[in-house]
């Protein structure tokens, strides 16, 4: 094995990581939406068929508690990504290096 090649394999290996990161969050925000559709179509069905005794909103419970997580998982996919932290981990070191 070349020298070269092992930091390409580390590059590679951290691009894998990302892109699996990144294709999660997808499908998790594709069954969400899904889900959460299938949810809201029941509940209309319903409402329309029970009358107005039905109309409270439940799905809504579902939707909001579940979509804290998913935007947690993108804030973690897109916000927080590694790049971020080392560019604040190396900020933080020059801090540090100049007290």
């Amino acid at each position: 094995m070349e020298p070269g090649n092992n930091g390409s394999d580390e590059l590679r290996e951290k691009a894998e990581q990302r892109v699996d990161e990144v294709i999660e969050f997808r499908n998790h925000l594709l069954i969400y939406l899904a889900v959460n559709a299938l949810l809201f179509t029941i509940w209309l069905v319903i409402a329309l068929v029970v009358g107005g005794a039905a109309w409270f909103p439940w799905f809504l419970f579902p939707l909001l508690g579940w979509g804290i997580g998913v935007f947690m998982q993108a804030m973690d996919v897109y916000a927080f990504s590694s790049s971020r932290r080392e560019k604040a981990v190396a900020k933080e070191l020059e801090k540090m290096k100049k007290e």
